[in-house]
């Protein structure tokens, strides 16, 4: 851990040292921006070339799926391949009431528990004060 003092001149060091990042930030976008803008039509011309390749990679799933379908063949032309699998389908209600039928192990919802017990008492948890320090977008002294 770095090894400094709370103190005026440490926190106008600071302080510049943000508005620097925040610069370099902006020279940045700045940069990027003129980069894309520069090779736009390489840029569309990527975009296009993608949406078709996507376009394609679906119609070909398509079609191994329909050569599985006649042949049961898992290994298809270029090396497409078919992996058969489960997919369950249920009620997220039903499902829920048989877990906690069967006692099975239930994920706690933390975030809601915690909503809860900071607004009410529930009596294992123990509250304790949280000290958080915060800074200003721009420190500031008189």
């Amino acid at each position: 851990m770095i090894k400094i003092e709370l103190n005026k001149e440490n926190l106008e060091k600071f302080q510049n040292k943000l508005k620097s990042l925040s610069l370099f930030r902006e020279e940045w976008r700045v940069k990027q921006s003129e980069l894309e803008n520069s090779n736009a039509e390489l840029l569309q011309k990527i975009d296009h070339l993608s949406d078709d390749l996507n376009e394609q990679k679906e119609v070909f799933k398509s079609l191994a799926k329909g050569e599985f379908v006649q042949t049961k063949e898992k290994k298809l032309i270029g090396g497409l391949g078919i992996r058969v699998g489960v997919e369950l389908l249920y009620e997220e209600e039903k499902a829920f009431d048989w877990a906690k039928e069967h006692k099975l192990c239930l994920q706690l919802n933390k975030g809601e528990f915690e909503k809860i017990a900071k607004s009410q008492d529930v009596g294992f948890v123990e509250k304790t004060e949280k000290i958080t320090v915060t800074f200003p977008k721009e420190i500031k002294f008189d």
